[in-house]
C-alpha cells in the first residue's frame, strides 16, 4: 500500500464516520479487530490501564446498537463530526498483506444542544494508528488506535465515535 492509496482509506473511514454510518464504518474492521481510545499513555498496557475505549469487535457491535437506540440520552440531538486527516505515513510489516498508517487527526464534534451543559463544539487532537491486514482482496482494519492529545484534560462527551 502506497501513501496515496492509505490516505484514500483513511478518508473513506472519515467519510463513514462524518456521515454517520457507523454500520458500514464497522464493515472496515476484521473480525478480531481491537478499537483503542486510550485515557492516559498511549504506550501503555490497555489490559493493566484505564481506556476510554478499548472494544474487540463484540463490543463494537454492542457500542453501536445502543448508539442506534431510542435510549441513547448522551447522543440527544446526535453529534455531528468532521475528521480531519493529515501526515499519513506508510510503514511496512513485513507482509504484503499487512501495514501499519500512523496519521494525525482533528475531530471536531458539535451538538446543537439546549441544555449548554456541554459545549456545543468541542476539537479532539489525536495521534491515529491503523494497522490494517489484507482479506479477500480488500484492506480491513485489525488495530485502530486513537491517542488523544488532550487525553488527560476535561472531556466533555465521548459517545460518539472517533
Amino acid at each position: 500500500m502506497n501513501r496515496s492509496e492509505a490516505e484514500d482509506f483513511l478518508y473513506r473511514e472519515a467519510r463513514l464516520l462524518n456521515s454517520g454510518e457507523n454500520r458500514e464504518w464497522q464493515k472496515l474492521f476484521t473480525e478480531d479487530a481491537i478499537y483503542w481510545v486510550p485515557a492516559n499513555d498511549p504506550n501503555a498496557d490497555p489490559e493493566l490501564h484505564v481506556s476510554y475505549i478499548y472494544d474487540d469487535m463484540e463490543l463494537l457491535n454492542e457500542r453501536l446498537g445502543r448508539l442506534e437506540s431510542d435510549y441513547c440520552f448522551a447522543q440527544q440531538p446526535p453529534s455531528s463530526t468532521l475528521h480531519q486527516i493529515s501526515n499519513v505515513e506508510v510503514e511496512a510489516n513485513g507482509s504484503a498483506d499487512e501495514v501499519t498508517l500512523r496519521s494525525n487527526a482533528l475531530i471536531y464534534e458539535y451538538r446543537n444542544n439546549t441544555q449548554q451543559r456541554f459545549y456545543p463544539l468541542q476539537v479532539f487532537p489525536a495521534f491515529c494508528e491503523h494497522r490494517l491486514r489484507r482479506e479477500q482482496g480488500q484492506w480491513k482494519i485489525a488495530f485502530k488506535k486513537v491517542a488523544l492529545l488532550n487525553c488527560d484534560s476535561e472531556i466533555h462527551d465521548l459517545t460518539f465515535l472517533i
